[in-house]
C-alpha cells in the first residue's frame, strides 16, 4: 500500500550547520609499514601515520654493520586518506632497498564479497575513503555515497555543502554567507564525483529516510561513516516530507511545493534505480549486490522504514527515533533502534505528540520502546534497542550545531527572518529542535558504533558478538541497552 500526504513529524532540520574541519580522534586506522633489516640486524619500526593520512614512513632497513639487504616491504593496510607503508628502505650501511609492499588480506564477508580489511573498533572510519554523486531519479535528487576506489581522492577537494540550498530559493539570500559556512560530515574524507572501488564488492545497499523538516544529508556523517566500511548508501530529498517543502505549504511562504509525499514509491524508484544496468546510476555497474539492502530512517523517516520492511531483498532496518513497529518478513534478518533516552518529540518510553506521524503496524505505538517491544523478533529476527543518555530527539544527525555567532538553526533563521520557520508542522520548528544534552560528537559516535555492527553483522555476514556484548563498555553514553538474538 502506498503511504501519502502524512502530516509533520517532530524533526526540525538544520538550517546552517558549522562544519566540522577536525576529523575523530583515532577515526582513521593508520597504514603501516613494517620494514624488516638486512642480514646486519632488523629493520626499523615502521612509520605511523597521522589519523585520516595513513602510514607514510617506511619501515627502516638494518642499522647493524654489515647489513647487506633493505629492509622488507611493509604490510599495506590503507586507510581512509592515505596509501600503506612504503616498502623498507635500505640499510643503513649499505644494504639495497626492499621490494614492494604487498596489500594486506581482505576482511572476511559474504561469499562472493571482498573487501578491504575494516577495523573491529566499530567507532573507527573504514578503509576507504568515500565518493559521493549527486544523481537524479525521477523526481527525486539523491546523495549517492560509495566506497572509493584508493587512489582517486589524491589532491581533490573535500565535498562540502551550502544548507541554504534547502530553503526556498526566495528565502536563500536571507541569510549571511558568515552566518552559513559550508558544511560536510564529521571527520571529512568525502570527495565529489570520483570512481567507485572496482576491486572489491560487491558492496550492499542501505537507503536512508529523513525526517520532516528535513533533507537529504542530516545524517552525512553516519552515512558517510557506513559507506567508509563498504556500503552503498542513497540519501534523497523527500517530496512533502522535506525542509523547502515543509516551509514553502505555510500560509506566510505561500510558494509551491516540489510534490505530494509518497515516501513508499520514491523508495521503489531508488531501488529500481539501483537495480538498472543504465541510467543516473550506471556509475555502479556490477558493484552492488541487491540482494542485501538495509532501510534506515530517522523520526517519520524511522516510522516509515519501519512500515517498509517486507520489501523485497531487505535484511536489516534501522529506525532512528521511531514509534511503528516492524513487521517480519521473508528476507528481514535484523533491527536496530536508536534513539535518544530525553526525546521531548517521540517518547524513548513515553507516548508524546510526535507520535501522530508514525503510521501502526498493526497496533499504533506509544514510544520507541513500545515499538521495538511490538516489532518481530527471535527467532527469525535479530533485534537491538540502544537509548543513548542525554540524547534529544536530533541524536541521531548532524543537526544539533551553532554557527560562528553561537546561534543554532532556528535562531539564525529568527534572526534573518526566514518565513514559515515559526508555522511550520502547524505548532512551529521551535518547539521541535531538540537536541538534548549531550554533545553532537558524542551522540554520533554511539550511533555510528551500534548502527555498525548491526549492518556489518547482516548485510557483511561478519562476526560481530564481541562488539554487541562491549557495547555498555565502549558507549558510557549509552543508558539503556536491549537484545533479544
Amino acid at each position: 500500500m502506498t503511504v501519502r500526504s502524512m502530516r509533520c513529524s517532530a524533526l526540525f532540520a538544520l538550517l546552517f550547520m558549522v562544519a566540522c574541519q577536525s576529523a575523530e580522534s583515532g577515526s582513521q586506522a593508520p597504514g603501516v609499514g613494517a620494514g624488516t633489516g638486512g642480514s646486519g640486524g632488523a629493520g626499523g619500526v615502521a612509520g605511523i601515520g597521522s589519523s585520516g593520512a595513513g602510514g607514510a614512513v617506511a619501515g627502516a632497513g638494518g642499522t647493524s654493520a654489515g647489513g647487506m639487504s633493505g629492509g622488507a616491504a611493509g604490510m599495506m593496510i590503507a586507510p581512509s586518506g592515505g596509501s600503506g607503508g612504503m616498502a623498507g628502505a635500505a640499510g643503513a650501511t649499505g644494504g639495497s632497498s626492499g621490494s614492494a609492499g604487498m596489500e594486506a588480506p581482505p576482511s572476511t564477508g559474504c561469499v562472493g564479497t571482498s573487501l578491504l580489511p575494516l577495523p573491529d573498533d566499530p567507532k573507527l572510519r573504514g578503509p576507504w575513503d568515500v565518493g559521493v554523486r549527486t544523481v537524479t531519479i525521477g523526481r527525486l535528487t539523491v546523495e549517492v555515497m560509495y566506497p572509493a576506489e584508493p587512489g582517486s581522492t589524491a589532491g581533490m577537494p573535500e565535498a562540502t555543502y551550502d544548507v541554504r540550498d534547502w530553503l526556498p530559493e526566495s528565502q536563500r539570500a536571507l541569510v549571511p554567507d558568515a552566518n552559513s559556512p559550508a558544511v560536510g560530515p564529521i571527520g571529512g574524507h568525502l570527495y565529489r564525483d570520483v570512481p567507485i572501488d572496482p576491486a572489491h564488492g560487491p558492496y550492499p545497499v542501505v537507503v536512508m529516510i529523513h525526517g520532516t523538516s528535513s533533507f537529504r544529508i542530516a545524517s552525512g556523517s553516519t552515512n558517510v561513516h557506513w559507506a567508509s566500511r563498504g556500503f552503498v548508501v542513497v540519501a534523497a530529498d523527500y517530496p512533502g516530507l522535506g525542509l523547502h517543502d515543509q516551509l514553502a505549504s505555510t500560509l506566510e511562504c505561500g510558494l509551491p511545493v516540489n510534490g505530494e509525499q509518497d515516501i513508499e514509491g520514491d523508495v521503489r524508484a531508488q531501488i529500481t534505480a539501483l537495480e538498472a544496468t543504465s541510467g543516473p546510476l550506471e556509475f555502479l555497474k556490477d558493484r552492488l549486490d541487491m540482494t542485501r539492502l538495509g532501510l534506515a530512517g530517522h523520526s517519520q523517516g524511522a516510522c516509515m522504514a519501519a512500515l517498509l520492511a517486507s520489501l523485497p531483498n531487505v535484511q536489516i532496518v534501522l529506525p532512528f527515533t521511531g514509534s511503528t513497529a516492524v513487521s517480519p518478513s521473508t528476507t528481514l534478518k535484523s533491527i536496530m533502534w536508536i534513539a535518544g533516552m530525553d526525546d521531548t518529540v517521540i517518547g524513548y518510553n513515553t507516548p508524546l505528540i510526535g507520535n501522530v506521524v508514525c503510521p501502526a503496524n498493526p497496533l499504533p505505538a506509544t514510544s520507541n520502546f513500545d515499538a521495538y517491544t511490538q516489532s518481530a523478533g527471535p527467532p527469525e529476527v535479530k533485534k537491538r534497542l540502544v537509548g543513548i543518555t542525554g540524547g534529544g530527539h536530533l541524536v541521531p544527525s548532524d543537526l544539533c550545531q551553532k554557527n560562528a555567532q553561537g546561534r543554532n538553526a532556528i535562531e539564525e533563521a529568527n534572526m534573518d527572518m526566514v518565513c514559515g520557520i515559526n508555522s511550520a508542522v502547524i505548532i512551529g520548528l521551535p518547539a521541535l529542535f531538540d537536541c538534548g544534552m549531550i554533545s553532537l560528537e558524542s551522540g554520533i559516535e554511539a550511533v555510528n558504533y551500534a548502527s555498525t555492527i548491526a549492518l556489518e553483522e547482516t548485510l557483511h555476514c561478519m562476526d560481530r558478538d564481541a562488539q554487541f556484548e562491549g557495547l555498555r563498555t565502549a558507549l558510557p553514553q549509552v543508558g539503556d541497552y536491549q537484545r533479544e538474538d
